[in-house]
């Protein structure tokens, strides 16, 4: 469990895109830019946009084979602006936007606020992440459930897999809305990511994907046996050669036992504790003489 400070919560949040967009990217500069940029300028403009200080680092790197980039006009310029990005009021949006933090606001005045801020609207946005993962876990399970594919064994290590599931959705949210309305409170929330892992039958889903491959395999499979079959039906409908009508009768015979065996493994394979794949072209391929 984790326990989170906050400090502040606002009301409903619908910030849209604030200072996301080209915050992360590559900062290679073409010759000409290298030429023209006021580095001082530079600096201010990443400071403001949160910019972390490695970005220097590309620049020099981009630029020195022309000029002497100038790292102390760039640093000045880039702790005035990280002053300006580093306002207290923005950092819960920032952090409940899922915005990636960077070391722009280190050293800068209102750096103990500002982290503690965007910390607390961060631990509400990972929350919904996690919902998020247990959403697409349940949404899984339950598309191999209502398939009608899987007996016994398998359906029953499903299912107890969605109760589980359910009962993770069912706290994750109230984790959720606590922390929304938490108002200063010290509130403890739950890791979920290290809860779904500790389904009752973590195998389960593993083994139901191999069950439902080696029915899309199966399906593939007895079709190319039916257009095999149907081809050699036709050639015996128009051969006269009785030497080769009965090659091709024997031929037949052949596949028809493979789509049989074919069947037998696929229904075996669904009542297996732990399923493997099959080859399912196996028998087809010993009808090639």
């Amino acid at each position: 469990m984790n326990t989170f400070r906050l400090t502040r919560i606002t009301a409903e949040l619908a910030l849209a895109g604030l200072l996301l967009s080209g915050i992360s990217g590559c900062a290679i500069m073409s010759e000409e830019e290298c030429y023209a940029t006021n580095w001082y300028e530079k600096g201010y403009q990443d400071g403001t946009q949160g910019k972390g200080s490695s970005v220097l680092g590309e620049y020099v790197s981009a630029c020195s084979k022309y000029v002497n980039v100038d790292r102390t006009g760039y640093n000045q310029g880039r702790r005035e602006g990280a002053e300006v990005f580093c306002e207290p009021s923005r950092a819960f949006d920032l952090g409940i936007q899922g915005y990636t933090l960077t070391d722009i606001c280190r050293g800068t005045r209102h750096e103990s606020e500002f982290v503690s801020q965007y910390q607390a609207g961060h631990v509400i946005y990972d929350m919904g992440k996690q919902i998020e993962e247990i959403d697409k876990h349940l949404s899984e399970v339950s598309e191999l459930m209502s398939s009608g594919a899987y007996r016994g064994d398998v359906y029953d290590r499903l299912r107890s897999d969605y109760r589980y599931l359910e009962q993770l959705r069912y706290h994750a949210e109230n984790d959720y809305n606590k922390l929304r309305n938490a108002n200063g409170r010290n509130v403890t929330v739950r890791n979920y990511r290290n809860e779904i892992n500790r389904m009752p039958f973590p195998d389960a889903l593993s083994d139901a994907r191999v069950i439902r491959d080696n029915i899309a395999e199966a399906d593939r499979e007895i079709d190319r046996i039916r257009h095999d079959m149907d081809d050699i039906r036709r050639r015996m409908d128009k051969t006269s050669d009785d030497h080769l009508y009965h090659r091709l009768r024997k031929q037949w015979e052949c596949l028809k036992n493979a789509d049989h065996w074919v069947r037998r493994k696929l229904e075996e394979s669904k009542h297996d504790y732990h399923p493997r794949r099959i080859d399912f072209s196996r028998e087809r391929k010993h009808c090639s003489f």
